[in-house]
């Protein structure tokens, strides 16, 4: 089968609206965190979200200060990483023969929110045609293939918040199955009041900040941003002379079948996804140097991890670091997989990790090294990306160094 490696990134986050930006807050621990400002939250307990302040992406659908939309995002981090890679500078490059691959939780649900609130007493004003083009998920992918001119297979992939990572998957299998030569792959989320509300009313959001296996963890913090990644064959990003980042390895999915949100209490479907990643890679679980942490904060989620970590790791389950960013840049829903693959190729190509912000009491039932508080330097040869959904969607995927 042929290599698959990564040549661009392109990341937005609520800490900055690069790549190098993003990265260099993520070592340097900021929080992301804010009062919300896109809906009014006075009916709400909680008030507070990782917003981007002010995006202007420059794309068909230019956001203003506070009203970005989901594709905003996703054709800014796209722009980055395209122009990252190259490949679209590449003479002999084969439009038809590159895909576009993107995993969303809500599409442009909060833009069809927007209209209804602009219009509260006009049934029809939510159908106005440009929410009518705008809404269905798959103008995501179709606008960003005509946007930067892309002829190859696209689709959109909505699997709960481990949609970023199922979007990467497909990509693999494409490139793995040579139906292509490159990927534009990734995910893109804002802060739809409706999604705001469903982890509001499940009582899974945090009033203040996020704290990924701290005891007194309290629930998780939504955000918005998109990451985008370049995925190519060796062979073909070779040929170029492209710049690589790091290989994916391999993936592993599975389906808790327990619950629609609350994960498997034993972890046996987060267990199922690493080990079957673990095993398509090629490798042991003695291989891994760092993982990226679902790490939602949630209580049930954390212990959840912790356990299936420890079934997969063994005796090296508290020596793997394993940090989690949606403590600085909130759980970013269908983006947060696929940013979180970009945190591993960093994590490969720098030999820093990121760390776990807001971790003040240890838990004794999530006795991780989750990097607490500050940045690390550490060489890493393969990472692991770990996407636990509610439902018990879970994608976990292999990065190695090449």
């Amino acid at each position: 089968m042929p290599r698959v490696v990564v040549t661009g990134l392109g990341l937005v986050t609520a800490i900055g609206y690069n790549l190098k930006k993003s990265w260099d807050a993520m070592l340097d621990a900021q929080d992301g965190t804010s009062e919300i400002t896109s809906f009014d939250t006075s009916r709400y307990k909680v008030h507070r979200a990782c917003e981007l302040k002010g995006l202007n992406s420059n794309s068909a659908a230019t956001g203003t200060k506070n009203k970005y939309t989901v594709y905003d995002c996703l054709y800014v981090a796209t722009k980055e990483a395209l122009q990252d890679s190259g490949i679209l500078d590449y003479q002999g490059l084969e439009v038809d023969k590159v895909g576009v691959s993107v995993g969303t939780l809500a599409g442009e649900l909060s833009t069809f929110e927007q209209r209804l609130r602009s219009h509260p007493h006009d049934k029809a004003a939510g159908f106005s045609m440009d929410v009518v083009l705008s809404y269905p998920p798959v103008t995501l992918s179709t606008q960003l293939a005509e946007d930067f001119h892309i002829e190859g297979p696209s689709v959109i992939l909505i699997n709960a918040c481990s949609s970023g990572n199922h979007a990467m998957c497909w990509a693999f299998d494409m490139l793995q199955e040579q139906k292509v030569n490159a990927m534009i792959v990734g995910g893109s989320d804002v802060v739809p009041q409706t999604e705001f509300t469903h982890f509001h009313n499940l009582k899974a959001l945090a009033p203040e900040r996020c704290q990924p296996f701290d005891k007194n963890r309290q629930g998780l913090v939504v955000g918005a941003g998109a990451g985008v990644l370049v995925l190519e064959t060796l062979k073909h990003a070779t040929k170029r002379g492209a710049n690589i980042y790091a290989e994916m390895k391999g993936y592993g999915l599975s389906s808790d079948g327990y619950h629609m949100t609350a994960p498997h209490p034993k972890g046996e479907g987060a267990i199922r996804a690493m080990e079957t990643a673990l095993t398509r890679s090629k490798l042991s679980y003695k291989d891994i140097s760092y993982i990226s942490a679902h790490g939602t904060g949630t209580p049930l989620n954390d212990k959840m991890e912790t356990l299936a970590l420890k079934a997969v790791f063994k005796e090296r389950a508290q020596e793997v670091p394993c940090s989690s960013v949606k403590s600085m840049i909130g759980h970013t829903m269908g983006a947060a997989s696929a940013i979180e693959s970009i945190v591993c190729c960093q994590a490969i190509r720098s030999g820093s990790l990121p760390p776990t912000i807001n971790y003040e009491t240890k838990d004794p039932e999530c006795d991780l090294d989750c990097v607490p508080n500050e940045a690390r330097n550490k060489e890493v040869e393969f990472a692991l990306n770990n996407s636990f959904a509610f439902g018990g969607n879970n994608a976990s995927i292999v990065f190695g160094r090449v």
